[in-house]
């Protein structure tokens, strides 16, 4: 008798251990087809296909873009019953872009009726542009990614990648130590449907972009203009992204993209053009509101560039590689006027003084208290598009709060110049109507 209650003790330890025993409605739902297509450039595609004994009431596919995507959940669209077939896009928005390259992880999760629940096991897939057949080449952590041209001309990108990645290692006091993915468009166009700007870009078209980070790891060029130039931009901004990726708050945009500009061998001619313009005429933008102007018109975009790259080239220049490293570190938990009067004695104000003289320019001073300024907008730099097509001029008014004097002039002439037109117009006015009433003071006699 002893016996048997020992056995039946242990059937019933046994039930509540195995796993078997321990999920009895779990083992009925079925997984009878889960798989994924590429739909770019809206992102992949899952498609689930499961069943039970009870209705499928809940399915949610769990995902995270690698590397340094976050944990998401997406709810698909389903049939309903028993046996379901459920189908969701990831990627087909801004908030769930994934760059090509990119790999993402990825489960799902299933309840019925009965309360019973199944997590598939997790995958991971690619997401590709299947437009191209994409040859790579490599070295070390640098891969070049490419669909035409030849091979030395790729052997080229990949050594001002690692040029780059190593002078502004130093510069930013950061080192690259995981796996950087360059992917070679022949133009712009062509780039165009895999970058996360397209979408929410605006109503202004005269905006092309020319490159762009599309992750973490991950920079998209294409060959258009400037090429190398475009490639030292992007790895600049990954070596930033990277050097800052434990900042309390992002880095002011004017400085990731004034790094990234400075990458460069040159400006773009739009841009020289721009700031050589707003130089000529004074009417360079206030530091306070170059942020403002990263996401404006063309001639916006252009003397935000040029302008930005210019006041990191004098910090840099004026101060050195060290002083920059620190300003750079000090950014992690101060703002940008603490950080500069910690490593350099001088706030933003300062600075903009600094480099304008250096520039030719007079001093400005501090805009009177309460005077709005531009918002200190923290932009995802990677999203502001670099470059741009069919440029118009930089805009002839501006609003520097330091040009106050050349402002005020401007307006004195259109004023003058209004008042002498009007003048003339009436003496003409008055002229006629004396000939006039002479004419007929004479017929009348």
């Amino acid at each position: 008798m002893l016996r048997i209650a020992l056995l039946l003790v242990f059937v019933a330890l046994a039930s509540a251990v195995l796993p078997g025993g321990a999920r009895p409605a779990a083992a009925a739902i079925e997984v009878r087809s889960n798989t994924v297509a590429n739909r770019f450039p809206d992102g992949l595609q899952f498609t689930l296909f499961t069943a039970s004994e009870s209705n499928i009431t809940e399915v949610r596919l769990r995902f995270r873009i690698l590397p340094g995507g976050v944990n998401a959940t997406a709810r698909p669209n389903c049939t309903t019953g028993a046996s379901v077939n459920c189908t969701v896009t990831v990627g087909s928005t801004r908030e769930s872009y994934m760059v090509p390259g990119a790999g993402i992880s990825y489960y799902w999760e299933i309840t019925d009726a009965s309360g019973a629940k199944l997590i598939t096991d997790q995958q991971v897939t690619t997401y590709e542009d299947d437009r191209f057949e994409w040859q790579s080449i490599e070295d070390g952590i640098l891969s070049v990614h490419y669909y035409f041209g030849d091979l030395a001309s790729q052997q080229t990108v990949l050594k001002t990648a690692r040029e780059t990645i190593d002078r502004f290692s130093d510069l930013e006091n950061t080192t690259i130590n995981f796996p950087v993915k360059i992917w070679v468009y022949r133009t712009a166009a062509e780039m165009a449907p895999a970058v996360a700007s397209r979408r929410g870009q605006g109503p202004d078209t005269s905006i092309s972009t020319l490159g762009e980070v599309g992750a973490v790891d991950t920079a998209l060029v294409s060959r258009d203009t400037t090429f190398l130039d475009i490639v030292r931009h992007e790895l600049a901004h990954i070596v930033t992204n990277h050097a800052t990726v434990n900042h309390i708050t992002e880095v002011p945009t004017w400085i990731n993209e004034g790094i990234s500009t400075y990458a460069q061998r040159a400006l773009l001619a739009s841009e020289e053009q721009a700031l050589s313009l707003a130089i000529q005429r004074n009417r360079v933008l206030p530091i306070t509101s170059l942020n403002a102007s990263a996401r404006g018109s063309a001639g916006d975009v252009s003397i935000f560039y040029a302008q930005s790259g210019s006041l990191v080239a004098y910090l840099v220049g004026t101060f050195g590689d060290d002083k920059f490293g620190e300003f750079i570190a000090a950014l992690g938990d101060d703002t940008t006027d603490k950080a500069l009067q910690k490593v350099y004695g001088f706030d933003q104000l300062g600075l903009e003084n600094g480099w304008r003289k250096a520039v030719g320019l007079p001093a400005v001073g501090a805009a009177p208290a309460g005077t709005p300024t531009a918002a200190s907008g923290q932009g995802v730099p990677t999203l502001i598009p670099l470059g741009s097509s069919n440029q118009r001029q930089t805009p002839q008014a501006g609003n520097n709060q330091g040009n106050s004097q050349t402002a005020a002039d401007d307006g004195s002439d259109s004023t003058t110049t209004f008042l002498i037109i009007t003048a003339a117009v009436l003496a003409v006015a008055l002229l006629a109507v004396a000939g006039f009433y002479v004419q007929r003071r004479s017929g009348g006699a």
